[in-house]
């Protein structure tokens, strides 16, 4: 009796051991992980890099004085008191401070800072005519008053074109400050006038006296 038990219990034992080995044996060795197959907590590196994909990738200081506003990431070229941020005949913003003069709201820092950016971009599609303003707004952003206008700015010399435009004026730490992004594309393509748009909405919203 004790004999056949042994016996039984050997079996046992061997048919468990056979069971382990074919089980491991199913499993893939280097089979790749998709990212499906990988839950996505709100820690992981996914999650922080979708937070993280804007259009503004620095921040411009006025020299001498506190204002800051977050900017693209397109080719700086500095002209007198207008900073350019340009990606070459297509498309531009513009922040313009002038130092030199004075407003006494929202919408006359518009008329002064404008006045101040027209010589400073006469190189740039046959330079500034004027503009044309077909919305506006008066409001008030991060507790600072501001203009906000749309509209279209008109270039050229000989061959004159249209540009859509869209801005905001302010008045910061005494200083009338605009800022104005354009297409100088005369497709004027859509995708083009709807990155503008949303460049300078998410600029207006970062201006500020503290870095």
């Amino acid at each position: 009796m004790k004999k056949t038990l042994t016996i039984l219990i050997a079996l046992t034992m061997l048919l468990s051991v056979s069971a382990c080995g074919n089980s491991e044996s199913q499993q893939p060795t280097d089979s790749p992980i998709s990212s499906s197959q990988v839950p996505q907590t709100e820690g992981s590196s996914e999650t922080v890099a979708q937070s993280s994909n804007t259009k503004l990738s620095g921040t411009y200081k006025v020299p001498l004085r506190n204002i800051y506003v977050d900017i693209p990431n397109y080719k700086e070229l500095e002209k007198a008191y207008t900073e350019l941020f340009i990606v070459h005949d297509s498309r531009y913003v513009t922040f313009t401070s002038a130092r030199l003069s004075k407003a006494d709201s929202a919408k006359d820092a518009h008329k002064v800072a404008f006045k101040e950016m027209i010589p400073n971009m006469q190189n740039y599609a046959g330079g500034i005519n004027d503009i044309t303003i077909t919305k506006d707004e008066e409001t008030t952003i991060n507790g600072i008053d501001m203009y906000l206008f749309e509209g279209t700015i008109n270039y050229g010399t000989d061959t004159k074109f249209d540009g859509y435009a869209k801005g905001c004026a302010f008045v910061l730490d005494g200083v009338p400050c605009e800022i104005v992004g354009s297409v100088i594309d005369k497709s004027q393509s859509q995708e083009l006038i709807d990155e503008i748009s949303e460049i300078v909405d998410e600029m207006t919203q970062t201006v500020r006296s503290e870095e």
